[in-house]
Protein backbone atom coordinates (compact mmCIF):
# COMPACT_ATOMS: atom_id res chain seq x y z
CA UNK A 1 0.00 0.00 0.00
CA UNK A 2 1.19 3.13 -0.99
CA UNK A 3 1.88 6.10 1.77
CA UNK A 4 -0.84 8.29 -0.08
CA UNK A 5 -3.09 5.33 0.06
CA UNK A 6 -2.77 5.33 3.83
CA UNK A 7 -2.88 9.10 4.20
CA UNK A 8 -6.26 8.74 2.51
CA UNK A 9 -8.09 6.13 4.30
CA UNK A 10 -6.20 7.89 7.25
CA UNK A 11 -9.09 10.22 9.50
CA UNK A 12 -8.79 14.07 10.46
CA UNK A 13 -11.26 13.75 13.00
CA UNK A 14 -14.46 11.52 11.73
CA UNK A 15 -13.59 12.36 7.92
CA UNK A 16 -11.30 10.40 5.62
CA UNK A 17 -8.71 13.33 4.34
CA UNK A 18 -9.63 13.83 0.32
CA UNK A 19 -7.19 13.62 -2.76
CA UNK A 20 -7.48 17.42 -3.86
CA UNK A 21 -7.71 17.71 -7.64
CA UNK A 22 -6.60 20.99 -8.81
CA UNK A 23 -8.59 21.82 -12.15
CA UNK A 24 -12.03 20.27 -13.51
CA UNK A 25 -11.13 19.64 -16.99
CA UNK A 26 -11.27 16.13 -18.30
CA UNK A 27 -8.31 14.96 -16.80
CA UNK A 28 -9.28 15.94 -13.20
CA UNK A 29 -12.44 14.93 -13.46
CA UNK A 30 -11.21 11.35 -14.95
CA UNK A 31 -8.99 11.17 -11.72
CA UNK A 32 -11.92 12.35 -9.52
CA UNK A 33 -13.75 9.24 -11.31
CA UNK A 34 -11.20 6.83 -11.12
CA UNK A 35 -10.43 7.30 -7.53
CA UNK A 36 -14.00 7.33 -6.41
CA UNK A 37 -14.44 3.80 -8.44
CA UNK A 38 -11.95 2.68 -5.51
CA UNK A 39 -13.20 4.63 -3.02
CA UNK A 40 -11.34 7.46 -2.09
CA UNK A 41 -13.21 10.67 -2.00
CA UNK A 42 -11.49 13.82 -3.45
CA UNK A 43 -12.36 17.61 -3.54
CA UNK A 44 -11.81 19.01 -7.20
CA UNK A 45 -11.03 22.98 -6.53
CA UNK A 46 -11.97 24.69 -10.64
CA UNK A 47 -11.66 28.71 -10.45
CA UNK A 48 -14.09 29.28 -13.54
CA UNK A 49 -16.54 25.71 -13.84
CA UNK A 50 -16.16 22.01 -14.44
CA UNK A 51 -15.07 22.13 -18.26
CA UNK A 52 -14.43 25.83 -18.49
CA UNK A 53 -11.17 25.58 -20.51
CA UNK A 54 -10.28 23.22 -23.42
CA UNK A 55 -12.63 20.02 -22.20
CA UNK A 56 -15.57 22.65 -22.94
CA UNK A 57 -14.52 23.72 -26.34
CA UNK A 58 -12.86 20.68 -27.79
CA UNK A 59 -13.83 18.47 -30.65
CA UNK A 60 -14.09 15.22 -28.89
CA UNK A 61 -12.96 12.96 -31.59
CA UNK A 62 -11.40 9.31 -30.93
CA UNK A 63 -8.99 7.36 -32.20
CA UNK A 64 -8.00 4.07 -31.39
CA UNK A 65 -4.12 3.64 -33.18
CA UNK A 66 -3.66 7.15 -34.34
CA UNK A 67 -0.96 7.96 -31.55
CA UNK A 68 2.67 6.49 -32.01
CA UNK A 69 5.12 6.26 -29.40
CA UNK A 70 4.78 5.76 -25.61
CA UNK A 71 1.29 7.20 -26.41
CA UNK A 72 0.16 4.28 -28.44
CA UNK A 73 -0.36 2.34 -25.53
CA UNK A 74 -1.98 4.52 -23.05
CA UNK A 75 -4.62 5.69 -26.20
CA UNK A 76 -5.67 2.07 -27.05
CA UNK A 77 -6.27 1.67 -23.40
CA UNK A 78 -8.54 5.00 -23.34
CA UNK A 79 -10.14 3.90 -26.56
CA UNK A 80 -11.32 1.05 -24.82
CA UNK A 81 -12.19 2.57 -21.40
CA UNK A 82 -14.40 5.12 -23.71
CA UNK A 83 -16.46 2.61 -24.71
CA UNK A 84 -16.67 1.37 -21.21
CA UNK A 85 -17.64 4.84 -20.11
CA UNK A 86 -20.42 4.82 -22.26
CA UNK A 87 -21.87 2.11 -20.92
CA UNK A 88 -21.27 3.22 -17.48
CA UNK A 89 -22.38 7.36 -17.78
CA UNK A 90 -25.20 6.18 -20.45
CA UNK A 91 -24.16 6.97 -24.79
CA UNK A 92 -26.79 9.25 -24.86
CA UNK A 93 -25.61 11.03 -21.55
CA UNK A 94 -22.22 11.71 -23.28
CA UNK A 95 -23.02 11.48 -26.85
CA UNK A 96 -20.51 8.43 -27.79
CA UNK A 97 -21.07 7.03 -30.73
CA UNK A 98 -18.50 5.21 -33.63
CA UNK A 99 -18.44 6.41 -36.85
CA UNK A 100 -16.21 6.76 -40.19
CA UNK A 101 -13.36 9.06 -40.58
CA UNK A 102 -12.64 10.61 -43.97
CA UNK A 103 -9.38 11.98 -45.43
CA UNK A 104 -10.64 14.75 -47.83
CA UNK A 105 -8.47 16.96 -50.36
CA UNK A 106 -10.64 20.23 -51.78
CA UNK A 107 -9.06 21.59 -54.65
CA UNK A 108 -10.34 24.42 -57.32
CA UNK A 109 -12.78 23.56 -60.83
CA UNK A 110 -10.20 22.69 -62.92
CA UNK A 111 -8.89 20.07 -60.84
CA UNK A 112 -10.07 16.20 -61.91
CA UNK A 113 -12.50 14.96 -58.50
CA UNK A 114 -11.92 11.02 -57.62
CA UNK A 115 -13.10 9.25 -54.77
CA UNK A 116 -16.38 10.57 -55.41
CA UNK A 117 -18.26 7.06 -53.80
CA UNK A 118 -16.93 7.62 -50.70
CA UNK A 119 -17.87 11.22 -49.90
CA UNK A 120 -21.14 11.32 -47.77
CA UNK A 121 -23.14 13.80 -49.58
CA UNK A 122 -23.10 16.80 -47.71
CA UNK A 123 -19.74 17.55 -48.92
CA UNK A 124 -20.39 19.78 -51.75
CA UNK A 125 -17.12 21.77 -51.83
CA UNK A 126 -14.84 20.82 -55.13
CA UNK A 127 -12.76 17.78 -53.84
CA UNK A 128 -9.88 16.10 -55.69
CA UNK A 129 -9.04 13.23 -53.08
CA UNK A 130 -10.85 11.47 -50.51
CA UNK A 131 -9.74 8.29 -48.74
CA UNK A 132 -10.86 6.35 -45.24
CA UNK A 133 -8.54 7.23 -42.46
CA UNK A 134 -10.83 5.17 -39.93
CA UNK A 135 -13.54 3.10 -39.80
CA UNK A 136 -16.47 2.54 -36.59
CA UNK A 137 -14.08 -0.11 -35.23
CA UNK A 138 -11.05 2.38 -34.62
CA UNK A 139 -12.69 5.83 -34.48
CA UNK A 140 -15.15 7.43 -32.75
CA UNK A 141 -16.47 11.00 -30.39
CA UNK A 142 -18.05 12.02 -27.30
CA UNK A 143 -19.06 15.41 -26.51
CA UNK A 144 -16.21 16.54 -23.81
CA UNK A 145 -18.08 18.81 -22.13
CA UNK A 146 -20.82 16.14 -21.49
CA UNK A 147 -18.24 13.40 -20.82
CA UNK A 148 -16.32 15.78 -18.08
CA UNK A 149 -19.59 16.74 -16.00
CA UNK A 150 -20.58 13.19 -15.93
CA UNK A 151 -17.36 12.11 -14.46
CA UNK A 152 -17.53 14.49 -11.94
CA UNK A 153 -21.59 13.58 -11.04
CA UNK A 154 -20.67 9.91 -10.83
CA UNK A 155 -17.62 10.57 -8.41
CA UNK A 156 -20.04 12.49 -5.98
CA UNK A 157 -22.75 9.87 -6.39
CA UNK A 158 -20.44 7.19 -5.49
CA UNK A 159 -18.47 8.34 -2.70
CA UNK A 160 -19.35 12.43 -2.16
CA UNK A 161 -16.71 14.00 -4.05
CA UNK A 162 -17.03 17.48 -5.18
CA UNK A 163 -16.66 20.40 -7.19
CA UNK A 164 -15.74 23.78 -5.24
CA UNK A 165 -15.17 26.70 -7.42
CA UNK A 166 -11.88 28.47 -5.78
CA UNK A 167 -8.83 29.66 -7.31
CA UNK A 168 -5.52 27.53 -5.89
CA UNK A 169 -2.64 30.08 -4.97
CA UNK A 170 -0.11 27.54 -3.35
CA UNK A 171 0.82 24.70 -1.24
CA UNK A 172 1.52 23.81 2.40
CA UNK A 173 4.12 21.32 3.38
CA UNK A 174 4.37 19.68 6.49
CA UNK A 175 6.45 20.30 9.26
CA UNK A 176 8.30 17.04 9.31
CA UNK A 177 9.31 14.94 6.42
CA UNK A 178 7.37 11.50 5.99
CA UNK A 179 9.12 8.48 8.26
CA UNK A 180 8.83 6.12 5.23
CA UNK A 181 10.38 8.23 2.21
CA UNK A 182 12.19 10.74 4.29
CA UNK A 183 9.67 13.53 2.24
CA UNK A 184 7.53 16.55 2.89
CA UNK A 185 4.39 15.64 2.15
CA UNK A 186 2.31 18.53 1.03
CA UNK A 187 -0.55 18.88 4.02
CA UNK A 188 -2.96 21.66 2.54
CA UNK A 189 -3.77 23.40 -0.45
CA UNK A 190 -4.21 27.08 -0.47
CA UNK A 191 -7.02 28.77 -1.96
CA UNK A 192 -7.93 32.95 -2.31
CA UNK A 193 -10.15 35.15 -1.00
CA UNK A 194 -9.70 33.91 2.32
CA UNK A 195 -11.24 30.47 2.66
CA UNK A 196 -9.03 28.54 4.84
CA UNK A 197 -6.62 26.00 3.60
CA UNK A 198 -8.15 22.51 2.48
CA UNK A 199 -6.56 19.61 4.15
CA UNK A 200 -5.54 16.64 1.96
CA UNK A 201 -4.05 13.14 1.48
CA UNK A 202 -2.78 13.59 -1.95
CA UNK A 203 -2.64 16.79 -4.51
CA UNK A 204 -2.85 16.60 -8.10
CA UNK A 205 -2.20 19.73 -10.57
CA UNK A 206 -4.48 19.16 -13.92
CA UNK A 207 -4.61 22.28 -14.89
CA UNK A 208 -4.45 22.22 -18.55
CA UNK A 209 -2.00 24.64 -19.39
CA UNK A 210 -1.61 26.48 -16.38
CA UNK A 211 -0.32 24.11 -14.53
CA UNK A 212 3.23 25.50 -15.54
CA UNK A 213 2.75 28.35 -13.16
CA UNK A 214 2.21 25.04 -10.52
CA UNK A 215 5.11 23.46 -10.92
CA UNK A 216 7.02 26.55 -9.20
CA UNK A 217 5.17 24.85 -6.12
CA UNK A 218 6.55 21.72 -6.40
CA UNK A 219 9.94 23.15 -6.80
CA UNK A 220 9.69 22.30 -10.46
CA UNK A 221 11.27 23.52 -13.32
CA UNK A 222 8.77 25.90 -15.20
CA UNK A 223 8.40 26.25 -19.08
CA UNK A 224 7.25 22.53 -19.15
CA UNK A 225 3.83 23.08 -20.00
CA UNK A 226 2.80 25.83 -22.74
CA UNK A 227 -0.66 26.92 -24.57
CA UNK A 228 -1.81 26.63 -27.96
CA UNK A 229 -4.48 28.41 -28.89
CA UNK A 230 -7.26 26.81 -30.91
CA UNK A 231 -10.27 27.94 -32.80
CA UNK A 232 -13.52 25.84 -33.25
CA UNK A 233 -17.09 26.76 -34.34
CA UNK A 234 -20.36 24.91 -33.62
CA UNK A 235 -22.73 25.25 -36.33
CA UNK A 236 -26.59 23.78 -36.90
CA UNK A 237 -26.51 22.82 -40.35
CA UNK A 238 -29.53 23.80 -42.60
CA UNK A 239 -30.34 20.01 -43.29
CA UNK A 240 -29.04 17.09 -41.42
CA UNK A 241 -25.67 15.47 -41.98
CA UNK A 242 -24.44 11.99 -41.87
CA UNK A 243 -22.03 10.60 -39.14
CA UNK A 244 -18.69 11.18 -41.18
CA UNK A 245 -15.23 12.94 -39.50
CA UNK A 246 -13.63 14.59 -41.88
CA UNK A 247 -10.16 15.70 -41.83
CA UNK A 248 -9.61 18.44 -44.43
CA UNK A 249 -7.04 20.09 -47.03
CA UNK A 250 -8.39 23.20 -48.40
CA UNK A 251 -7.31 26.48 -49.52
CA UNK A 252 -4.48 25.10 -51.26
CA UNK A 253 -2.82 23.41 -48.82
CA UNK A 254 -3.00 26.28 -46.16
CA UNK A 255 -5.88 25.34 -43.98
CA UNK A 256 -6.80 22.29 -42.53
CA UNK A 257 -9.89 22.35 -40.94
CA UNK A 258 -11.21 19.57 -39.38
CA UNK A 259 -15.51 18.41 -38.95
CA UNK A 260 -17.27 16.45 -36.26
CA UNK A 261 -21.04 15.90 -36.76
CA UNK A 262 -22.28 15.53 -33.77
CA UNK A 263 -25.29 13.23 -32.16
CA UNK A 264 -27.10 16.35 -31.07
CA UNK A 265 -27.46 17.36 -34.79
CA UNK A 266 -24.70 20.13 -34.77
CA UNK A 267 -21.65 20.62 -36.94
CA UNK A 268 -17.61 21.19 -34.94
CA UNK A 269 -15.24 22.72 -36.93
CA UNK A 270 -11.99 23.20 -35.64
CA UNK A 271 -8.50 24.64 -36.98
CA UNK A 272 -6.44 27.88 -37.34
CA UNK A 273 -4.70 27.58 -34.26
CA UNK A 274 -1.87 30.52 -33.08
CA UNK A 275 -0.10 31.75 -29.96
CA UNK A 276 -0.99 34.25 -28.50
CA UNK A 277 -0.20 34.71 -24.57
CA UNK A 278 -2.03 32.58 -22.42
CA UNK A 279 -4.40 34.29 -20.16
CA UNK A 280 -4.57 34.30 -16.58
CA UNK A 281 -7.90 32.08 -16.73
CA UNK A 282 -10.61 30.51 -18.95
CA UNK A 283 -13.05 32.89 -18.77
CA UNK A 284 -10.46 35.40 -20.82
CA UNK A 285 -10.12 33.39 -23.56
CA UNK A 286 -11.07 35.19 -26.65
CA UNK A 287 -10.67 34.07 -30.42
CA UNK A 288 -9.43 35.55 -32.70
CA UNK A 289 -12.20 37.56 -35.12
CA UNK A 290 -10.49 37.14 -38.33
CA UNK A 291 -9.77 32.80 -37.87
CA UNK A 292 -12.91 32.17 -36.73
CA UNK A 293 -14.46 34.02 -39.49
CA UNK A 294 -12.08 32.65 -42.09
CA UNK A 295 -13.13 29.00 -40.74
CA UNK A 296 -16.71 29.84 -41.09
CA UNK A 297 -16.01 30.61 -44.89
CA UNK A 298 -14.17 27.33 -45.19
CA UNK A 299 -17.07 25.23 -43.55
CA UNK A 300 -19.35 27.01 -45.95
CA UNK A 301 -17.06 25.85 -49.26
CA UNK A 302 -16.55 22.61 -47.42
CA UNK A 303 -20.84 21.98 -47.17
CA UNK A 304 -23.61 24.06 -48.46
CA UNK A 305 -25.30 23.35 -45.71
CA UNK A 306 -23.14 24.54 -43.07
CA UNK A 307 -22.70 27.79 -45.14
CA UNK A 308 -26.57 28.10 -44.85
CA UNK A 309 -26.48 26.93 -41.64
CA UNK A 310 -26.79 28.67 -38.21
CA UNK A 311 -23.58 29.76 -36.58
CA UNK A 312 -24.08 28.72 -32.59
CA UNK A 313 -21.07 29.32 -31.24
CA UNK A 314 -17.48 30.73 -32.15
CA UNK A 315 -14.87 29.95 -29.66
CA UNK A 316 -11.27 29.24 -28.73
CA UNK A 317 -9.54 27.54 -26.13
CA UNK A 318 -5.45 27.08 -25.56
CA UNK A 319 -4.57 23.38 -25.91
CA UNK A 320 -1.90 22.83 -23.19
CA UNK A 321 1.32 21.41 -25.03
CA UNK A 322 3.87 19.24 -23.26
CA UNK A 323 7.40 20.76 -24.26
CA UNK A 324 9.31 17.49 -24.50
CA UNK A 325 5.75 16.02 -26.48
CA UNK A 326 4.71 13.61 -24.11
CA UNK A 327 2.27 14.54 -21.11
CA UNK A 328 3.23 14.78 -17.59
CA UNK A 329 1.69 12.20 -15.36
CA UNK A 330 2.72 10.99 -12.36
CA UNK A 331 4.57 11.78 -8.90
CA UNK A 332 6.35 15.27 -8.77
CA UNK A 333 10.21 14.15 -8.50
CA UNK A 334 11.35 14.12 -4.65
CA UNK A 335 7.29 14.65 -3.31
CA UNK A 336 5.43 12.35 -1.41
CA UNK A 337 1.80 12.97 -2.27
CA UNK A 338 1.99 15.39 -4.67
CA UNK A 339 1.20 14.43 -8.77
CA UNK A 340 1.01 16.08 -12.37
CA UNK A 341 -1.14 15.16 -15.21
CA UNK A 342 -0.50 17.77 -18.14
CA UNK A 343 -0.07 18.57 -21.00
CA UNK A 344 -1.78 15.97 -23.57
CA UNK A 345 -1.89 18.83 -26.54
CA UNK A 346 -4.55 17.44 -29.09
CA UNK A 347 -5.31 14.06 -27.43
CA UNK A 348 -6.41 15.13 -23.73
CA UNK A 349 -10.16 14.11 -24.06
CA UNK A 350 -9.25 10.58 -26.04
CA UNK A 351 -6.53 10.05 -23.40
CA UNK A 352 -8.34 11.45 -20.55
CA UNK A 353 -9.84 8.13 -18.98
CA UNK A 354 -6.56 6.56 -18.95
CA UNK A 355 -4.99 8.78 -17.68
CA UNK A 356 -7.21 9.36 -14.90
CA UNK A 357 -7.38 5.30 -14.18
CA UNK A 358 -3.31 5.85 -13.73
CA UNK A 359 -3.05 8.16 -11.69
CA UNK A 360 -5.42 6.73 -9.14
CA UNK A 361 -3.25 3.57 -9.60
CA UNK A 362 -0.26 5.90 -8.57
CA UNK A 363 -1.56 7.38 -5.80
CA UNK A 364 -3.40 4.69 -4.43
CA UNK A 365 -0.94 1.89 -5.26
CA UNK A 366 2.68 4.27 -6.02
CA UNK A 367 2.45 2.03 -9.47
CA UNK A 368 0.19 1.52 -12.56
CA UNK A 369 -1.36 -2.04 -12.87
CA UNK A 370 -2.14 -1.90 -16.79
CA UNK A 371 0.38 0.30 -18.32
CA UNK A 372 4.24 1.25 -18.16
CA UNK A 373 4.05 4.69 -16.68
CA UNK A 374 8.05 5.28 -16.49
CA UNK A 375 7.87 7.13 -19.87
CA UNK A 376 5.09 9.94 -18.63
CA UNK A 377 7.04 10.51 -15.46
CA UNK A 378 9.31 12.91 -14.77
Amino acid sequence: MSAAKSEAQATSGDSPAPVVICGAGIIGCSVAYYLAKRGVRSILLERVSIASAASGKAGGFLALDWCSGALNSLARESFRLHEELASELGADVIDYRRLDTLSVVFGNSSQSHSGASDLPDWVTGRVTECGLLGSQSSTAQVHPGKLTAALARKAAELVGSEVRIATVTGLQWSSEPDPATGQFRVSHVLVSGGQPPIACSAVVLAMGPWTDAGLAWLSQPTGQVRGHRAHSLVVQPAEPVSPHALFTQMDAGRASPEFYPRPDGTVYVCGLGDDPPLPDSSDLVKPDEKRSDRLWRLAAACSDRLGRGRLLAHQACYLPLAERGLPLIGRAPGKHNAFVAAGHSCWGILNGPATGRMLADLILDGRCGFIDHRPFAF
